[in-house]
């Protein structure tokens, strides 16, 4: 890289810095989705009312880059296991998301409870909420602002709405959701953040604020098998209300063993993000791995080589839940 890449790199990096980061902390703000591609594998991430659904103890763990090789740029992980009870037609689960950008890092921690009840001889509902907690870390020291001055290791931003150093804020969370599905199409939409407020942070004399906005996530997708071929196009909409965004995939499995996909991120104009691209492998029958790599699309695509995420599934049948048998019954004519 010559030096005017390196030099639009350092412009990028202190504008995303103090963006995402100085702006975070004003009132005007709110907060962001965090975003990952893999979802359609792992509904429960961000609709509660997949909790639970199927037959599996199911533990899902994945962990993301966005626009790698740039300083401050976005990345996160999600861990969850949920557990069906079929004898409560329920199932419930835990979810961990901690999502970073430049220097602001949020933690979601919630507690998952699904149940499902079917309609029809085919079509089966899914009502979820999930409640737990959200934390927010912000790192007032790594702020640089125009005016600021930073001599000799002191922070001085010259802006008194802004922290000099590490501040926290803790605030309850709630999502809400519902589904329904049956053997091959699912649709669904969940409510996240549906406590609303502000977020307010602690840890210096500056008083520090955060909009919890919430956001509205909807998705639809379908499954066909053609002999050894599945075929699994998945579609995701997110929104805030003012604005919107799309996440539109395919995955083929060949065999129950073999997944290569493709997909694009985008609506229309500023919106077009990435050429999603994934491959993955079924290990076992309960072992799956999930790679995606994203081509970007938007202006900032110069100053960066992609996005990747990788997600590891693993699944344990049970039976132990599905209720207590009936009680046996002899007929005496076959005594």
């Amino acid at each position: 890289m010559n030096w005017k890449n390196n030099l639009n790199v350092n412009r990028f990096y202190y504008l995303l810095i103090w963006l995402v980061s100085s702006l975070a902390v004003r009132s005007g703000m709110a907060q962001q989705l965090p975003q990952f591609a893999l979802t359609p594998w792992s509904i429960v991430e961000m609709n509660p009312a997949a909790t639970g659904i199927g037959e599996d103890v199911i533990f899902s763990g994945a962990a993301r880059r966005q626009w790698n090789s740039l300083p401050g740029s976005p990345s996160g992980y999600h861990v969850s296991g949920q557990m069906p009870f079929a004898a409560f037609q329920s199932g419930f689960g835990v979810s961990l998301i901690q999502d970073q950008i430049g220097v602001l890092t949020n933690l979601e921690a919630t507690l998952l409870y699904g149940y499902h009840f079917p309609i029809s001889s085919a079509w089966t509902m899914h009502a979820g909420l999930a409640g737990g907690f959200l934390q927010s870390g912000l790192d007032g020291s790594a702020i640089r602002t125009p005016d600021g001055q930073y001599q000799n290791g002191g922070v001085d931003h010259q802006d008194g709405k802004l922290p000099t150093g590490s501040v926290n804020a803790l605030s309850p969370l709630f999502h809400f959701g519902a589904m329904i599905s049956d053997d091959q199409w699912q649709f669904g939409g969940s409510w996240r953040y549906a406590q609303g407020g502000q977020l307010s942070y602690s840890g210096s004399d500056v008083k520090s604020s955060m909009q919890l906005k919430p956001h509205f996530v909807f998705h639809g997708s379908w499954k066909g098998d053609f002999g050894d071929l599945e075929v699994f196009p998945t579609t995701f909409w997110t929104t805030d209300l003012s604005q919107w965004q799309a996440t539109t995939q395919c995955f083929l499995t060949w065999r129950e063993r073999f997944i290569v996909g493709g997909g694009y991120r985008g609506w229309k104009g500023a919106t077009q993000d990435a050429l999603l691209l994934t491959a993955g492998i079924h290990v076992s029958d309960r072992f799956l791995i999930m790679y995606v790599y994203e081509s970007g699309l938007s202006a900032i695509k110069q100053v960066h080589n992609g996005s990747f995420e990788l997600m590891i599934q693993y699944r344990i049948p049970t039976g132990f839940n599905k209720g207590k048998l009936p009680g046996i019954i002899y007929n005496p004519r076959f005594l």
